[in-house]
Parts: structure tokens; sequence; C-alpha cells
């Protein structure tokens, strides 16, 4: 699979079944489009998906926002779900003003070598939103190109949308999170050294860094899914600061660490994915380590119990 990001001056020689969007997070109805668009792949035919390095809505409120995937977990699950190519267009003020005759015309057309375009009945591109669905229904008869709208997906008789994942997130509501992405909300990254504090009260953990572009969800305690090196287990897991240990003054940046049941070894340095699925209690300071060894026993008994039940 191709990659493009950061340049506005793209050349594809082969025709492409273009999809329009923010992809944050590949959701069920992102992986819908995508299906949607392979089923269109004849001859040469690509299936190239397209957004923008920086959300258009960030960079017109003028700050930075965090996505549900970082770029690499966006890259795997677009090649998973069926794209040949990503392509991250630099917003630009350009392309801010940019109409959105000019944009379909000299882009997606031009550059990108559009044959057919997939979207949501939702998809709006050019100066103010001009380009909507109606407007590249008008353009696709005019200038010769398919169009394939794809209806929204639904969950619980509610659109999925990001928004609304990211709210599931933000209440621990992370197996409704997961319904509506088709996969667990979790980080992958490398293990880091940590302040060896489970160590010392009897449950070794393993200590993930959360990448400052990704959503961090409730803080606290989750029953984990771990795959290491090819291998899954179960465990446990802390979303936080740490206030126990940290003093809880509220400037601390959040990690995970995990404490895997039945494992021992020494894994720091290699490359982790944890997956966070199911919310045992909101993080809290204890009184003392003891107090905190304790709770942390209890929760440890909750996610076996989940885990027996899953």
């Amino acid at each position: 699979m191709f990659y493009i990001h950061d340049t506005g001056k793209i050349r594809q020689d082969k025709p492409s079944i273009v999809t329009i969007g923010k992809f944050d997070g590949f959701h069920r109805g992102h992986q819908k489009i995508l299906r949607e668009a392979a089923a269109g792949k004849t001859g040469e035919r690509q299936v190239v998906v397209f957004t923008f390095s920086r959300s258009p809505q960030m960079v017109l409120a003028g700050r930075e926002g965090t996505s549900l995937n970082t770029r690499r977990e966006k890259l795997a699950l677009a090649e998973r779900f069926g794209a040949d190519g990503v392509v991250e267009y630099p917003f630009t003020e350009e392309v801010r003003r940019m109409s959105a005759e000019t944009f379909l015309r000299e882009i997606l057309l031009d550059q990108l070598q559009a044959c057919e375009i997939v979207a949501g009945p939702d998809c709006r591109f050019g100066y103010e939103r001009q380009g909507d669905v109606a407007f590249l229904e008008e353009k696709a008869r005019e200038l010769g190109f398919s169009l394939h709208v794809v209806e929204k997906e639904r969950y619980d008789d509610a659109v999925i949308s990001s928004s609304r994942i990211r709210e599931a997130l933000a209440r621990g509501e992370v197996e409704d999170a997961a319904a509506m992405l088709g996969y667990s909300f979790g980080y992958e990254s490398e293990i880091v050294h940590g302040r060896r504090l489970g160590r010392t009260l009897g449950f070794p953990t393993i200590n993930q860094e959360i990448p400052r572009e990704k959503l961090v969800p409730a803080l606290g305690v989750y029953a984990a899914e771990i795959f290491l090196e090819g291998q899954r287990f179960q465990g446990i897991a802390n979303v936080g600061v740490r206030p126990t240990v940290s003093g809880g003054n509220g400037t601390a940046a959040a990690g995970m660490e995990t404490s895997i049941f039945d494992f021992h070894e020494d894994v720091y340095g290699r490359r982790v994915r944890v997956n966070l699925r199911y919310f045992i209690r909101p993080e809290k300071r204890f009184p003392s380590l003891e107090a905190l060894r304790e709770q942390v026993e209890r929760d440890k008994e909750i996610v076996r119990e989940y885990w027996n039940r899953a």
C-alpha cells in the first residue's frame, strides 16, 4: 500500500476509486465505504483513501485535537479494510479557499485520476463546504466519473460517528466503542521503564506512554487483552496519572500500565498491543500503598471473573 502525505503535488498513473472523509477511527461506517469501493475494483483500478493531514475543523478553530488512532494505526487499518493507498493532503490556506469545482477537477480528477468517488451522504468539501452529494451527482454526469453514495452504518438505533465513539470512550464504555469501531480500542507502542511500583506491590506491570496524538479514554482500571509477539494474553490495565504516587496534581501526562496474568518475562523495549475490553472503576487516590495493593487485588478478581464470562 502506498502512502502520500504533506504534499500538494500528486500524480497517479492508474485510475482510482477515491473515498473522501476524515476517517478518524476507521469505524464500521468507514469500513462499509471501503468495502463498497473495493467491490468496484477492476483491471488497474486502485482504492485510494483521501483525507487531510490535519482536521480542517481543528485548523479553522485554531487548536490541536486527538485522534482515535495514531497515524501508524490508521495506515494499518486502511490496508486491512481494502485500501491500496492513503493520501493525507495538506490543509493549507490555498486549499481552504479552493472552490469545490477546483478541488474536484484539480485534486480528485487530475492528480488522483478518480474514475469513481465513493462517499457518505454527508460528504462536504471545498470553500465553505460548497461541495456536497448533489454537487457530485451533477458533476458526475457532466465530467463522466461514477459516484457511489454509501448510507450510514448504525448501532443501537443511531448513526455511528467518530464523535459518538469518543463520547462512549470518555464514559469508559469501551464495549459500545468496540461495537461501533468493529474492533477494540487500545494502544500499541513500545514497552518503557516505569517506576517499578507494581513489582514492589507484588504485581509486575508493563508500561506504555500514550501518544500525544491519540485520545485518552476515561481514566481508570480496565480488563485488558494483550498481544505480544504473536501471543494473546489476558490482564488488567490502568489508564491514568497514578495519583497515589504522583500526588494527583493534574499536571502529569496520562499513561498506561498493564499487569499480564501468569506472565513473568522481561519484555522491556518490545512492541505490545493492549486493548481495553471492560471498564472496572475510575482512577482514584488511595491513602497508602497498602490500600492501593488491596484494591488492585479486588480489581484482579473482578477482571478474572470478566474473562471467565467472556
